[in-house]
């Protein structure tokens, strides 16, 4: 699983924001990546930011400095308020 497929899983589990380093903690700890390199976290937190600046149809969002969360949150918080 690559670093944002695993980052997607993590969240959807949590249902929360999380830093991305918590992301990338959790993800090894589920075995959803393995990372041969020394720094899984910059790697992470590479992935999501990119993503997050460059993709318009990211499925991520940046609520704070570092922590990441899913777009479907603030859909679906969208919808319930009637916006």
């Amino acid at each position: 699983m690559d670093f944002k497929s695993a980052a997607r899983e993590v969240l959807s589990e949590v249902g929360h924001p999380l830093h991305y380093s918590d992301i990338t903690e959790a993800a090894l700890a589920d075995g959803y990546i393995e990372s041969a390199g020394s720094t899984p976290q910059n790697t992470m937190r590479a992935r999501l930011s990119v993503d997050v600046r460059d993709n318009p149809e990211s499925p991520f969002t940046q609520t704070a400095p570092g922590v990441y969360g899913l777009k479907e949150w603030s859909l679906r918080g969208s919808l319930r308020s009637g916006f």
